[in-house]
């Protein structure tokens, strides 16, 4: 066979890649889907979860997970890009920061100072540290994958950013599950949960997504 012939037949043969950004979102609708089944299955819905949906306390929590979810996954789809420069985006992670912290000053100012402690600490510290992290690994996974079919620069970066968006996620569905509503103690306890969560991606795009 001619060189020119083999060059023609490989050149037939050579298939469109799929943009990144496609990649990532199929990678998390797979996440979700992963999180969603093992929260349904082995947690579930508070068991008044009725009654809370009239409490804005508890879907405030929502509006923090949900921006933490969204502003990452915003990053990430950049991340997986060389030299793409993010820049001022990276203050998109401020949003859920700065709307956690407005909601615990309020219930300072609210809430009379021998209170602050209770609420602060809760009941679910332990659950949150455990159940956010495991929830966590489904996304995560499938955001590194994802990743993969990029060029992330740098990969340690790109990595910490898809923890964030897989804690966010997973925070999300825990939100559902946690009677705290409190935002001192989502404040305390939340950060703790996501920046483990953050850190694992951290170290996971450093090892994996090398280039």
């Amino acid at each position: 066979m001619k060189t020119t012939d083999l060059i023609e037949l490989l050149a037939k043969d050579v298939r469109p890649a799929i943009p990144l950004n496609h990649v990532l979102a199929h990678s998390a609708i797979a996440g979700i889907l992963i999180t969603g089944i093992a929260f349904f299955a082995l947690i579930g819905f508070r068991p008044d979860i009725i009654g809370a949906l009239a409490s804005g306390r508890f879907l405030f929590k929502f509006v923090v997970t949900l921006a933490l979810a969204i502003s990452s996954a915003t990053l990430l789809m950049k991340a997986g890009k060389p030299g793409v420069i993010m820049g001022t985006s990276k203050l998109h992670l401020l949003i859920p920061i700065a709307l956690l912290a407005s909601a615990a000053v309020v219930e300072i100012v609210a809430m009379p100072p021998e209170t602050w402690a209770a609420r602060a600490v809760g009941h679910n510290a332990m659950n949150c540290l455990t159940i956010i992290p495991a929830l966590s690994i489904g996304p995560l996974a499938c955001f590194i994958y994802g990743l993969k079919r990029g060029a992330p620069e740098p990969p340690g970066m790109a990595g910490l950013i898809a923890g964030l968006t897989a804690a966010g996620i997973a925070a999300t569905f825990y939100a559902s599950n946690c009677d705290d509503d409190s935002p001192l103690f989502v404040l305390l306890w939340y950060p703790i949960a996501v920046a483990a969560v953050a850190l694992v991606g951290y170290v996971a795009g450093r090892r994996l997504l090398r280039w």
